[in-house]
């Protein structure tokens, strides 16, 4: 793989970065070899190392003429080609600049963020690597062809996708549901209780907190031990902020049992008014990622 880097020193964003690597290798392998990548680029060495200081790490100049990438190696296959194309991230965004110099030094949590405000400028790097680790790994090019060829949303549908792109289920699920046609949210779960929640700024409010139970009438708290997955509509109250006036729409749910405790649930929104995803509606996520105007307040949801 031969990419030219002169052709990305101006590209600022990791969005034309990632554009820039995909109009260079248009042919780019999926899994992305991103350990050849990163040699193209100029990183001379990736050292995998047992420990639990740092999830990965980079060793560089301010120029970026050469790196070594560090990366914990306790971590499974997919979280450590995550953790190198993050790293990755940090050693092309020529403005990203550590606080020590020469080394950036990422934790676990690093790796999670996908918000930052304008002023905080270390959690804003973080950020921006982490949409290049995606980005670079999951190439929107690729991606939502794939996407689109298995059809309406379900968590089979993301778990293939995370085969062929060898990543793992949940930074697939998070991929998925910001760029699918349809308007879905992904919630992750551990013995009933909320962990995290997925979803584009198009789709409604989901009233259920961080670390909270799952709702009681929702599929994912009612399936059978026995069951690994299954599907129903539910009102949408059951997990969305609504008025109370009106007929509350459904929600189509699937809940799906993964190993040691933990459930993955999509929620597809059937009733979302499709004037929002027209041109002037409000834009998801990963638009705003990838074209940054900071909306203002009235906007956001």
């Amino acid at each position: 793989m031969e990419i030219d880097r002169i052709e990305l020193a101006d590209c600022g964003s990791p969005e034309k970065i990632i554009a820039e690597i995909m109009r260079q290798v248009p042919d780019m392998p999926i899994p992305v070899p991103i350990e050849e990548l990163a040699e193209a680029v100029g990183i001379t060495d990736i050292h995998r190392l047992d420990t639990a200081s740092f999830e990965g790490g980079l060793v560089t100049q301010p120029e970026r003429a050469s790196g070594v990438i560090l990366v914990n190696s306790k971590g499974s296959v997919q979280r450590q080609r995550f953790t190198i194309g993050h790293e990755l991230g940090h050693y092309l965004i020529i403005a990203h600049q550590p606080a020590r110099a020469g080394q950036f030094t990422c934790s676990k949590s690093d790796m999670a963020i996908r918000v930052a405000d304008r002023d905080n400028r270390a959690r804003r790097m973080e950020m921006e690597a982490n949409r290049f680790s995606a980005g670079i790994l999951m190439p929107l090019a690729r991606f939502k062809p794939d996407m689109r060829n298995l059809g309406t949303p379900a968590l089979e549908h993301v778990f293939a996708l995370a085969t062929r792109y060898n990543m793992s289920k949940e930074a697939t699920a998070l991929q998925y549901v910001l760029h699918h046609d349809d308007v879905c949210a992904v919630i992750v779960s551990k013995d009933g209780i909320v962990r995290r929640i997925y979803k584009p700024n198009r789709f409604p409010f989901i009233d259920v907190r961080i670390g909270a139970d799952l709702p009681t009438p929702s599929l994912a708290a009612r399936l059978a031990n026995s069951q690994q997955s299954d599907w129903d509509d539910v009102n949408a109250g059951v997990w969305l902020a609504l008025a109370a006036e009106g007929c509350p729409p459904s929600l189509q749910e699937q809940a799906y049992r993964l190993s040691g405790g933990w459930m993955m649930t999509l929620l597809v929104h059937t009733d979302q008014d499709e004037e929002e995803d027209g041109e002037g509606g409000i834009p998801d996520a990963y638009d705003v990622w990838e074209n940054p105007r900071f909306p203002s307040r009235s906007r956001r949801r």
